[in-house]
């Protein structure tokens, strides 16, 4: 696998991280084929998003429309990876969820579950379809061009220590305007949108690790916090909707979705006081001084 280095030039970054991309892409495709472990589909959606954002921060870097065809397509694989990961962090955060409730409400969860999985299994057989098509092979051939030769600018040719700290900047700069224009009582898609943008910046702080060290590490570890908890609060919102999108049951099924949704509003109200001192920590001046 192709490697950026302290002395690579932007360049070399970038096809180190369409590398990455691939690498991770290939060995997680079985196991989503297999479809045994919700990790594959995990990992194969994050090198897809990876990818993506990559080819983003480093635009100046590639010729343009070459990039945003890359990018096209990996947004349709990683929308057929994420409708079954949304799907698999949905269905386990409930189960664990109604593990804890008691005998009679658990047994009727089993229900509502069901109708989970079996939505899950839908969106799944589109996938294997899809990885099993002309569509995914030719990705990955497009992939193995685009490292092997890439269609880069003149500004590719400069040392990556010097174009990287400015490619980064830009992520980091949207998200901390994010996060200055939130209200005093950020919407959950304010603080979604906030998260996207951490999500980004982390993004393209770990794609500069190899050439920027220490420094680079340290942001992305701080932005990573900022993720989670965000993500939490996600994951707590979508759970809520499904629950309320669900077929209306009766009774005791009445019961158990109540339960189930006052679950998803504290776990809601514990991320959102988490934010303020996981942002504080992300955008310490120290953690961005290399930006400059």
């Amino acid at each position: 696998m192709s490697q950026a280095t302290p002395k690579a030039t932007g360049g070399d970054v970038v096809v180190a991280a369409l590398a990455a991309g691939l690498e991770r892409l290939r060995a997680h495709a079985p196991g989503v084929l297999v479809g045994e472990d919700a990790e594959a589909v995990h990992q194969a959606r994050v090198a897809t998003r990876r990818m993506r954002s990559d080819l983003r921060t480093f635009r100046p870097l590639v010729d343009r429309a070459w990039a945003d065809s890359i990018r096209e397509e990996l947004r349709w694989l990683a929308g057929l990876l994420g409708e079954v990961r949304d799907t698999d962090v949905l269905l386990a955060r409930l189960q664990v969820q109604a593990a804890e409730l008691e005998d009679g409400d658990r047994a009727a969860s089993a229900v509502l579950l069901g109708r989970l999985e079996d939505q899950r299994a839908t969106r799944r057989a589109v996938l294997v379809a899809a990885l099993e098509g002309d569509r995914y092979r030719e990705i990955v051939h497009v992939l193995e061009k685009a490292i092997a030769a890439p269609l880069l600018t003149p500004e590719a040719d400069r040392p990556a220590i010097e174009t990287l700290p400015r490619l980064v900047a830009a992520p980091w700069g949207r998200l901390r305007k994010a996060v200055s224009e939130l209200s005093a009582e950020p919407s959950d898609d304010e603080l979604h949108a906030v998260r996207i943008g951490a999500k980004k910046t982390r993004y393209a702080t770990e794609a500069a690790e190899a050439v920027c060290g220490k420094p680079a590490r340290r942001l992305a570890r701080a932005l990573a916090g900022v993720q989670a908890v965000l993500g939490d609060l996600q994951d707590a919102v979508v759970a809520e909707e499904w629950l309320r999108a669900a077929p209306p049951g009766k009774g005791r099924d009445a019961i158990v979705a109540g339960q189930l949704v006052a679950g998803q509003r504290r776990a809601a109200a514990k991320a959102r006081a988490s934010f303020p001192r996981a942002w504080k920590a992300a955008s310490k001046k120290s953690l961005r001084s290399w930006l400059s």
